[in-house]
């Protein structure tokens, strides 16, 4: 099991890294996150890496941080999820954000990811919630539901049907400390963005 390497990044492209180690190049595939975390062709790095066997192939996956393979690890433990649409979701939300959206049932937010649809989404909420590992706890201060939504959730949609971004919608609402109404949650984001522009 190849579980880590330090080497020479020799290669770096949109798919991946080629890293040299010792005379031998590594090629492994890596998420956009990775690839921006990495230094320049030429420097020392190191990547954690998780090795995929196939009938056909062995495949080699490089992260910079150790909590990006743990996701990785969650996301492609889950069925119908595969390493490269894993690494679809790594490369558009980092571990936090995950681990927030399984624990919100955001579906909508998950299912925004390149290449994953509403019925994947709700499976990785449905098989993701309540995971022991730390990268999908819960983070404090996050309102967790049962498949609902909640009053951050409700607001986040309105504002979309508002006709507000999405990124836009949730950077408003998590300037707004916790509401225990929509109506609370949708004034003081609508208070923020005007402030904003």
């Amino acid at each position: 099991m190849i579980y880590r390497l330090r080497g020479t990044l020799v290669e770096k492209d949109t798919e991946g890294v080629v890293i040299d180690v010792g005379g031998v190049g590594y090629r492994a595939s890596a998420s956009l996150a990775t690839l921006r975390a990495l230094p320049s062709l030429g420097e020392e790095c190191v990547i954690h890496t998780r090795l995929v066997v196939r009938e056909d192939a062995m495949l080699l996956f490089g992260f910079a941080e150790r909590e990006e393979r743990a996701a990785f690890d969650a996301l492609t433990a889950v069925s119908k999820v595969g390493p490269k649409l894993a690494l679809s979701v790594l490369s558009s939300m980092t571990p936090p954000e995950i681990s927030e959206a399984v624990a919100r049932g955001d579906v909508i937010k998950l299912s925004s990811v390149p290449g994953l649809g509403k019925k994947t989404a709700e499976r990785l909420v449905l098989e993701l919630k309540g995971k022991s590992l730390a990268t999908f706890a819960p983070e404090p201060g996050v309102p967790s539901s049962d498949g609902g939504g909640g009053p951050y959730i409700e607001a986040r949609d309105a504002l979309v049907a508002l006709g507000y971004r999405l990124e836009e919608a949730e950077k408003a609402l998590n300037d707004v400390p916790p509401q225990d109404t929509v109506e609370k949650y949708i004034k003081e984001a609508l208070r923020r963005i005007g402030s904003r522009r």
